[in-house]
């Protein structure tokens, strides 16, 4: 076997708001729970419409014709050495790194400057020098310092779900009463809040209206790395596998600015979080408090709270790292927090405050709305990454549930034009932005697996439909975030936050509309009309110049120019050999493609019933 080579592993096995066209009806079938129980997971979420149409004609068809569409289990990396990596067919970059022709041509422009935060490893992984607790105090910057850190800290997204800020605030004024008797994992917990607050800071070149935040060197380079330094110390010196307080939230902030600082996605990361669920489940976050007297409704709360970010960074960075979420949903019941004010609430109390309306805006309000459309996400994802077959009728089944989780999100969350949102915050527009986006993402990841059967077999063209609409929401999006994250833009000082998660969602999209270029180029004219590929072309154009910039500093944008490049015909003559190889048979090109795993596509007769475990969290209510 040659050096590098990839194997492609087979097994034996802008998205229409309207209804699905005729013939293509959404199915009200049920299947147990994966755990053995008697179950049944509802197609709909309560209060939602569904359709009841006979399915009949599909299924026959699906019954007699098992192999018309071809299987997929993803790609291994094998070296002659014995080396191996599997690339699942969910990450974007899987096409490249399966032909070595391209692969070649890339790699030849991959050499950056070295970065020594971004290139850095992560230091839990790999170990620093330890440090006592007062090396590590003597680290902590002037409380007027970390006071403007902490302040820019707490205008992001993450403290709804990490902290209560009335509870932390408190403790911020004890710990500078006398530092020394703090203990080790609450310093640690300060040293992530500092440590984000100057990547926000730092996010953002100074400009003559935005002073700089004054900090306790003149290297903010270096003051972060100390701080990275400082947060592994203290939780090796808090012996954090042990658990505790304040160790669940020290990891899932440090992890996410060991992601923050890296432009590309890296699997160092992930396990990463293979460190922070199982000290989670150790810890009992997984089982709702209610179980358990001795837990106090205040604690109980925050737990609710912490574990749907942990729920969620698995979901959406196992996604991102193209392998299956870590989390196990049915043997999970925790249940969803409820939307309150941290100033409803507090360690005092005695029983929780009834949930506020949900048409109230709370700080902890994006953080249900994403944790009730990534759970359908989850199970989206658990439906691609299994090797079992099942039937297509099982994929409009899940595409009505994630439709009717949509449509039941708060009016708040939902997008409305920039023209529309004069007087919405940054932070709004971004948190509608991202479930927006996600929503058009697990469509594609649903139905991509049968887009070159769609060229040939009609009763695929709903889902050839919702891949090409969901890829071009997609990608304007992106246009209109490369628009509003501009210095001058009204997402200037918070899409940083967002943008290596997008990113992989814009990498997704473009993949699809360059295989609709390449069919439109072939026998398939017919699949799209003049208009819509003249379209196709110019938003993957704009990409292609949105991604050019970053193109010498991240090794993943460089991929996207080279290869849209290719698509579009915009590079030398030489790269018109690479694009024949890659794309000369359309089956084999879109294959690699497919999101995230091979799509088993038929149900058989004799294979196994599979279960999947539905979110037992309650949709929204209806807002007046």
């Amino acid at each position: 076997m040659r050096q590098g080579a990839t194997i492609p592993a087979s097994t034996p096995v802008g998205v229409s708001t309207s209804d699905p066209p005729n013939g293509y009806p959404h199915t009200n079938h049920t299947r147990s729970e994966r755990s053995g129980s008697d179950s049944p997971i509802p197609t709909s979420l309560p209060g939602a419409t569904s359709s009841t149409s006979a399915i009949s004609t599909i299924s026959a068809e699906e019954n007699t014709n098992t192999s018309s569409v071809p299987l997929d289990g993803g790609y291994m990396k094998y070296n002659n050495i014995g080396t191996a990596s599997y690339v699942s067919s969910s990450r974007w970059a899987a096409v490249l790194d399966s032909i070595s022709e391209l692969k070649g041509n890339v790699e030849q422009h991959e050499t950056h400057p070295y970065d020594p935060v971004s290139s850095s490893s992560p230091g839990l992984l790999y170990g620093c020098q330890q440090a006592t607790k007062a090396e590590i105090l003597s680290s902590i910057p002037p409380r007027r310092a970390a006071d403007r850190l902490l302040s820019r800290y707490l205008t992001l997204d993450i403290p709804s779900g990490v902290l209560h800020r009335g509870r932390f605030l408190t403790e911020y004024d004890n710990f500078w009463k006398n530092p020394s008797d703090t203990p080790i994992m609450w310093v640690c917990l300060l040293f992530t809040i500092m440590c984000l607050g100057e990547l926000h800071q730092h996010s953002q070149p100074p400009t003559g209206n935005t002073p700089q935040i004054p900090t306790f060197d003149n290297s903010p380079t270096s003051s972060m790395n100390l701080f990275r330094e400082r947060i592994v110390q203290c939780l090796m010196l808090g012996k954090y596998t042990k658990g505790g307080p304040y160790v669940i939230e020290s990891l899932i902030q440090y992890y996410m600015i060991e992601h923050f600082l890296r432009r590309d996605a890296q699997f160092e990361i992930w396990i990463l979080l293979g460190m922070l669920i199982p000290i989670s489940l150790r810890m009992g976050l997984h089982r709702d408090p209610k179980h358990f007297t001795e837990i106090p409704a205040f604690a109980g709360e925050m737990r609710r709270r912490v574990w749907a970010t942990i729920f969620q960074i698995d979901v959406g960075f196992s996604a991102l790292a193209g392998l299956p979420r870590m989390i196990k949903p049915q043997q999970c019941d925790t249940e969803e927090p409820r939307n309150l004010l941290d100033s409803d609430f507090d360690e005092n109390i005695l029983e929780l405050p009834k949930s506020r309306p949900e048409s109230e805006v709370t700080p902890i309000l994006f953080l249900l709305a994403k944790n009730r459309i990534i759970s359908v996400g989850g199970l989206i994802s658990d439906l691609a990454h299994d090797i079992r077959p099942y039937p297509y009728t099982e994929l409009m089944r899940f595409e009505e549930l994630l439709q009717n989780t949509r449509n039941s999100l708060p009016e708040s969350l939902r997008w409305q034009p920039l023209s529309q949102s004069i007087t919405e915050s940054p932070q709004t527009i971004m948190q509608r932005v991202y479930l927006d986006m996600f929503f058009y993402k697990m469509q594609i990841i649903l139905y991509k697996r049968y887009l070159s059967a769609s060229m040939t077999q009609p009763q695929y063209t709903h889902a050839r439909e919702v891949c090409l609409d969901s890829a071009i929401k997609i990608l304007e999006y992106q246009h209109l975030l490369d628009d509003e994250t501009q210095l001058d833009g009204r997402l200037s000082s918070i899409g940083w936050t967002y943008s290596l998660i997008l990113n992989d969602d814009f990498m997704l999209a473009a993949s699809v509309l360059c295989f609709y270029i390449k069919q439109y180029s072939g026998d398939y004219k017919d699949i799209i009309d003049e208009v819509t590929f003249q379209k196709i072309q110019s938003i993957l154009r704009k990409s292609h110049d949105i991604w050019l910039p970053s193109s010498s500093i991240s090794n993943e944008a460089q991929k996207a120019v080279k290869s849209l490049g290719i698509v579009l015909g915009i590079h030398s003559s030489d790269d018109g050999e690479i694009a024949n190889q890659l794309f000369g048979d359309s089956e084999d090109f879109f294959a690699q493609y497919n999101n995230p795993a091979g799509w088993p596509a038929y149900q058989e007769l004799n294979s196994p019933q599979i279960i999947y475990h539905v979110p037992t969290w309650p949709p929204f209510t209806a807002i007046e």
